[in-house]
């Protein structure tokens, strides 16, 4: 009776002692993938200075561009996307000139995006 309690205890000290083990690597494998891409991103910051916000380039100008398309995007997109700058930054829009449009990734989990829709299409 005696070895069996000590070795419930020395197992489960072990067990206990490799999650915290397990833990401690992720923490400092979370800090470092964080600190690359926190590198990564002041790089490509200085590449892209021009660009602000998540992705989107405005610059104020007098001159609204009313060219057919930006990168293959129709003119009501741009137009969408140039009062969705404006209404974000209070302003009326007259002046904006969309320069330059990049999608960006969502780092939404893949099982949340699922949920979301499901919830969603429920409501319908």
């Amino acid at each position: 009776m005696k070895d069996a309690l000590n070795l419930a205890i020395i197992g489960t000290t072990v067990v206990f002692a490799s999650l915290v083990l397990i833990i401690i690597c992720i923490k400092i494998y979370t800090a470092i993938v964080a600190m690359i891409n926190n590198r990564n991103n002041k790089s490509i910051n200085k590449n892209n200075d021009s660009d602000s916000g998540k992705g989107i380039s405005v610059h104020s100008t007098t001159n609204v561009n009313s060219s057919s398309s930006l990168d293959g995007l129709s003119p009501e997109l741009i137009a969408v996307i140039t009062a969705a700058i404006a209404a974000c930054m209070d302003s009326s829009g007259a002046g904006l000139q969309v320069k330059s449009i990049k999608r960006i990734g969502h780092n939404t989990p893949i099982w949340n995006v699922a949920g979301r829709n499901e919830h969603i299409l429920s409501k319908i």
